[in-house]
């Protein structure tokens, strides 16, 4: 069995030299002593529809496959995800929050969307929320619109991230009549008088029509993470949730094939640069999967490991554990 570890944000990208690198030496090892490749991918959905052999549109069509996921039907229609957000004025700039950062129910999700509807029926346009935190824009034809995903812009300005192209003057209209529509709806003037903050927009991104996928790159996949569920359902691998550790995961029955096993729990802290939780969770990563997946390709559970994050594929034999020559690295090494 092989697996394949995909680790967005594995490589903190902050210059700030008051940074120490935690102690890590499972992982430091695992990349001193693998084959290295590096490419040009650098996000994670970019990552993932490359490994699926899904083609970019407009954008990659993050949309319509993780529809499918949560349970939609995505059908011959273009979508966006339209995902709520919280925009936050900081002096002459806007500031982007992801639902990450901040809690909305069910009913609150509800009442935005049936207004959201009401207000652009005479426009065509159709929101539908499967899942709190992942809105859907339905568009009967795809727009001249090339849009950055959330990921790309949470924490930070949301002037050089707006969406381009030749109907992006329309699309910026649309952004601000729905800011407008949210700005007075009761669900924000209730949460704004309980000093949590207001769902003020929609980020689009991901456009595109559902894919067909030709090709079934993993035999399972491992995941909590919405696109990847989407990718193997087209793709018909297995799925699962992401095990709590390494111990748990190699004791599960395992198809023969290569295993991706989708460990995000970086993310969120890489893009609102907060340092401390990173180091917090790249640490918990080292004790319940780096250390146990070493020992693992030690002794022959594991006949190969493969580790990937942005640009970076790191690929460790067994064999490759006696290059004892090689020893471990600061992280910084395979910083971009």
């Amino acid at each position: 069995m092989n697996c394949h570890l995909l680790i967005p944000d594995l490589f903190w990208r902050s210059g700030d030299e008051a940074y120490r690198e935690p102690d890590l030496p499972a992982l430091r090892t695992l990349l001193a002593r693998a084959t290295t490749a590096q490419g040009s991918v650098q996000d994670m959905e970019e990552w993932l529809c490359r490994a699926f052999a899904v083609d970019k549109q407009q954008d990659w069509p993050v949309a319509a496959l993780t529809l499918v996921a949560d349970g939609g039907s995505p059908g011959n229609d273009y979508w966006l995800r339209a995902d709520p957000v919280h925009l936050r004025v900081d002096r002459d700039q806007l500031i982007l929050a992801d639902s990450r950062a901040f809690g909305i129910t069910r009913d609150e999700v509800n009442r935005l969307t049936q207004t959201l509807n009401s207000h652009f029926d005479n426009a065509g346009l159709v929101f539908q929320a499967k899942h709190p935190e992942r809105w859907y824009l339905r568009l009967e034809k795809p727009p001249q619109l090339q849009t950055r995903a959330l990921a790309e812009v949470a924490g930070k300005n949301i002037d050089e991230y707006l969406p381009i192209g030749a109907d992006s003057v329309y699309w910026h209209g649309v952004c601000n009549e729905i800011q407008m529509v949210l700005h007075t709806h009761p669900v924000n003037e209730a949460r704004e008088a309980a000093g949590i903050p207001a769902v003020n927009s929609v980020w689009l991104w991901g456009g595109g029509r559902r894919p067909n996928i030709a090709v079934k790159p993993f035999a399972h996949v491992w995941t909590n993470e919405c696109l990847a569920k989407g990718l193997a359902l087209a793709s018909g691998a297995g799925i699962s949730s992401l095990q709590q550790n390494a111990q748990v995961w190699l004791a599960q029955p395992h198809a023969p094939g290569v295993h991706l096993v989708v460990l995000d729990s970086l993310r969120g802290a890489a893009q609102y640069q907060d340092r401390e939780r990173w180091m917090e969770n790249i640490k918990e990563l080292e004790v319940r999967w780096f250390a146990p997946l070493f020992t693992a390709l030690k002794h022959g559970e594991l006949e190969e490991l493969i580790i990937s994050s942005g640009s970076w594929s790191f690929a460790i034999s067994r064999r490759d554990l006696w290059k004892l020559w090689r020893r471990g690295q600061p992280l910084a090494k395979y910083t971009n």
